[in-house]
């Protein structure tokens, strides 16, 4: 019954919050200014695969080599396209002799349709309110839109353009795409970085802790549409139960001038987050319930017989407090709730957040825009790097630093 109301209560009151977030969206960027982005010399065309057309945007050297060839895939809540051109841009800037190309999460574009097949869920999903489990196990799905199926329309992509192989950016669910193809065809990928992303480790009882404390994404609470609504509203404009948006970007953010990049990259963050996935957040949720976390997790073991240089990239911020005192986003990299442990050395040892115990700075080298943490001598990754001012949405809150960590990465990869 509480979910019942809670669901009505939750389409009532959004009736008026998006009326809201609409104008607040036309009045930053339509009336006022153009978004410096689309004013960036992006190629954006489609592809045909099977007589599907997928999205592609494209900046930079139309004729580069392998090892100087970039694909970019980003994730949810926003658009997965335009959540990745920051990054590119700032990539395109470091060296113009790159081709950066960004794929969309295929399938995510409005012009395809869901069609059930007599495959089923394998992931459930559980009640905000009462914390029961939501049964899907008969829920039919249409199994394009699993990641796993993702990854093989991507590796057809690069097939019909002639890449061969390339180095491999994702973040959020973008990663996820990206490291189902290196699994599959590990010859596709010269690198592969992958930012705000859990890795291979992740304790069950921490989901006791949703969600108060979210470590790791709560795919099941998301699951239901009511219900992440509620929680991008709550984590993003009301900053509880966990504040999603560094400070050290929100606080540059407010300052930001009209017709600046980091003003676009606040109304993106800020607004367009609340309403861009409302369009295709039935196929995310087709998404989620054919895999999820724990799916997820298991399957990165295979990782360890595969030779593609790793490097992952987590937003500075993680773990840090706000000030209201809630906890800075839900991925951190040390201490209690480590989601890296296996990896990189402690920086804040047995710590919930960034003030509870002196951090330790030996185990950090400085690179200018970001910083990295020592490897572990048994670590998988190749190289573990924080973003500073951002969390999350890291190639949003700072994509400059991204594109030089990135960019460092790879360059020395043949």
């Amino acid at each position: 019954m509480l979910d019942f109301f809670l669901k009505i209560f939750t389409y009532l009151i959004f009736i008026i919050i998006d009326s809201y977030i609409y104008l607040r969206i036309i009045f930053r960027e339509k009336f006022r200014n153009k978004i410096l982005i689309e004013l960036s010399n992006f190629r954006k065309y489609y592809i045909t695969i099977n007589n599907e057309m997928h999205s592609v945007w494209e900046i930079g050297s139309n004729d580069a080599v392998p090892e100087k060839t970039l694909i970019l895939i980003g994730g949810i809540p926003t658009d997965p396209l335009k959540s990745m051109s920051w990054m590119a841009d700032c990539l395109n800037k470091i060296d113009n002799s790159l081709r950066i190309i960004i794929f969309n999460m295929p399938y995510y574009e409005d012009h395809f349709n869901i069609e059930l097949s007599d495959t089923f869920a394998i992931s459930n999903g559980e009640s905000i309110a009462s914390k029961k489990i939501i049964d899907f196990s008969s829920m039919k799905v249409d199994p394009k839109y699993s990641h796993l199926n993702q990854s093989k329309i991507i590796k057809l992509l690069m097939d019909a353009m002639g890449i061969k192989t390339a180095h491999l950016i994702g973040h959020d669910r973008g990663a996820v795409i990206l490291e189902n193809l290196c699994m599959s065809n590990p010859e596709k990928a010269l690198s592969y970085s992958r930012g705000s992303q859990v890795w291979d480790f992740v304790d069950p009882e921490w989901k006791k802790l949703t969600p108060n404390v979210l470590v790791g994404p709560p795919h099941a609470l998301m699951t239901t549409y009511y219900q992440i609504r509620l929680l991008l509203f709550a984590v993003i404009f009301l900053n509880k139960p966990i504040q999603f948006l560094s400070q050290g970007f929100i606080n540059k953010a407010k300052k930001a001038r009209k017709g600046t990049h980091l003003f676009d990259r606040y109304t993106h963050l800020k607004f367009s987050s609340q309403v861009a996935y409302k369009t295709y957040y039935k196929k995310f949720k087709q998404s989620l319930v054919q895999g999820g976390m724990k799916h997820e997790v298991e399957n990165r073991k295979k990782f360890k017989d595969i030779n593609v240089p790793i490097m992952q990239f987590q937003g500075e911020d993680e773990f840090e407090r706000a000030p209201n005192g809630m906890l800075v986003s839900d991925q951190p990299f040390f201490g209690k709730y480590n989601l890296f442990r296996n990896e990189i050395e402690d920086i804040y040892p047995g710590a919930v957040d960034q003030k509870t115990v002196p951090i330790q700075d030996q185990y950090i080298t400085n690179h200018g825009l970001y910083k990295s943490i020592k490897l572990k001598d048994s670590a998988r990754f190749s190289a573990f790097n924080i973003i500073p001012n951002a969390a999350h949405f890291n190639v949003i809150e700072n994509p400059e630093a991204c594109a030089s960590a990135v960019y460092n990465f790879i360059k020395h990869i043949k």
